[in-house]
């Protein structure tokens, strides 16, 4: 949940976690255990980590030494939330990337995240550019929301300039000097639904942030979710490559 939806709960300590966030966090996961990164890293750094609850669940797993959350929304007020929140864990929470390699500059190998932050930016070199400024034994994982064509309202309430096919989100960072290992779609059926909401001019203005759904609605997405994605890794490997509402890309240098 990125700090616009966490502003707007109105209890800011106890609140219902979104199905589409649980099963992003279970992508994750499972694209990172079957990466031949050598876990655990000195570092992850979640870019863009909003309510601090993916790097979290990389805490729970004890992936890292340290651990870094990054977003410019952080202030004082927001920070101590989120310690109280999440138990004053061990994660350090930083305002800006730049902050981060200031002050917390390191030569051992990191793992960085960067989950629906691209599109955010009018330019997204800026933080392009300074991941560049890393040293080269790093990882890299983006993801980012896939296809212009399902571009909406919902969008715009999120605050994206774009969505992105796989192709795009590829270039990018090829040209800017990533290499990348491993990459792909994922949520077939949710790009489905979104091209049936365009389709019917129906426009979601709804956000995570709001989510009343009951324990056997978000049961039932949450399981849908789960056998949407091992689909699309079962014919990945067979070599079909789906589409889905969101793609990625997890790179080194």
């Amino acid at each position: 949940m990125d700090i616009s939806e966490f502003s707007r709960l109105e209890d800011k300590s106890k609140y219902n976690r979104h199905p589409w966030e649980t099963s992003r966090k279970n992508v994750l996961h499972t694209f990172l255990k079957q990466s031949k990164i050598a876990f655990p890293v000195n570092r992850i750094v979640d870019i863009g980590s909003g309510d601090a609850y993916v790097i979290h669940t990389l805490v729970k797993k004890n992936m890292a030494s340290q651990y870094f959350a990054i977003d410019t929304a952080y202030t004082p007020e927001v920070i101590e939330q989120l310690k109280i929140n999440n138990n004053n864990s061990e994660v350090i929470y930083v305002q800006n990337l730049q902050e981060y390699l200031e002050k917390y500059p390191t030569e051992e190998p990191s793992l960085y995240l960067c989950m629906d932050v691209l599109e955010h930016l009018e330019d997204e070199k800026l933080i392009l550019d300074d991941l560049l400024k890393s040293n080269k034994k790093n990882h890299y994982f983006f993801a980012v929301p896939a296809f212009q064509s399902v571009f909406s309202s919902h969008d715009v309430l999120l605050g994206h300039y774009r969505r992105y096919t796989l192709p795009e989100l590829y270039s990018l960072l090829k040209k800017n000097e990533f290499e990348i290992i491993d990459k792909g779609y994922y949520f077939t059926t949710l790009l489905m639904f979104r091209k049936l909401d365009k389709f019917l001019k129906k426009d979601k203005e709804a956000s995570i942030d709001n989510w009343e759904g009951g324990k056997a609605k978000t049961f039932f997405i949450n399981t849908l979710l789960k056998a949407d994605f091992i689909t699309s890794l079962l014919l990945k490997k067979i070599g079909f490559q789906i589409p889905g509402l969101s793609c990625y890309c997890l790179c080194k240098k």
